[in-house]
């Protein structure tokens, strides 16, 4: 009787570890629509546009800071967690860092006064949105490991899109060395594929993290 009303005295007290799961779909949410915008930004050559769509990505920025924020704070108030508490964290701060990569990306753009992206830069951008859906895919099925396997191949898919990035990135590069001569372009671009890479980078670091935390629990 005295463990049963401890139970539900703990229940009532601190948050259900499922809220974890909906946090994640929601930060992974932000993910997808930021990369959304990013794509339809490095497209079209609009100043204007431009401005409308990094306003876009401050907000849902600003959103899956809140996100990762209340993940993180639960933390230290959640009784039961779903899995290791070292894993949770590990796993909001790599979806929160897509994030952050891609509000780099105007923000660096801005900074230099460009508004407009190569041909490779916008590749990259529906490579980093194709990235971020299989991210959401994984990150919505982690909820049941009865999932593991097509968790698991979605990692393995989102690598393989990562692999996918590294080359056109590359690409990018060498036509960018080949063409270019004013240093400060050389510069500003580089900058702007470095994070590209970034954000595609951390697509696969989330991934790491669920591969990891499945295969613990397979």
């Amino acid at each position: 009787m005295a463990s049963g009303v401890f139970s539900r005295l703990m229940a009532s007290i601190t948050p259900h570890s499922d809220n974890y799961f909906v946090l994640f779909n929601n930060l992974v949410d932000c993910a997808v629509r930021g990369s959304k915008v990013l794509a339809m930004m490095s497209a079209v050559n609009d100043a204007e546009k431009f401005e409308q769509h990094f306003t876009e990505i401050r907000a849902i920025e600003s959103e899956a800071d809140e996100y990762t924020k209340e993940i993180l704070l639960s933390l230290h108030k959640t009784f039961i967690t779903p899995f290791d508490r070292r894993e949770i964290r590990e796993l909001a701060m790599a979806l929160d860092d897509i994030i952050d990569f891609m509000e780099a990306i105007p923000q660096s753009a801005k900074i230099y006064g460009h508004t407009s992206f190569t041909p490779e830069m916008v590749a990259l951008g529906q490579i980093l949105l194709r990235a971020s859906e299989k991210v959401r895919d994984a990150v919505n099925m982690l909820s049941d490991m009865k999932n593991a396997e097509r968790i698991l191949r979605t990692c393995e898919e989102i690598s393989s899109i990562e692999g996918e990035a590294d080359h056109v990135m590359r690409a990018g590069m060498h036509r960018l060395f080949a063409e270019e001569s004013d240093a400060r372009t050389l510069i500003r671009s580089k900058e702007l594929y470095d994070l590209f890479e970034d954000a595609v980078d951390s697509c696969e670091d989330v991934a790491d993290v669920i591969h990891g935390v499945v295969l613990e629990r397979i």
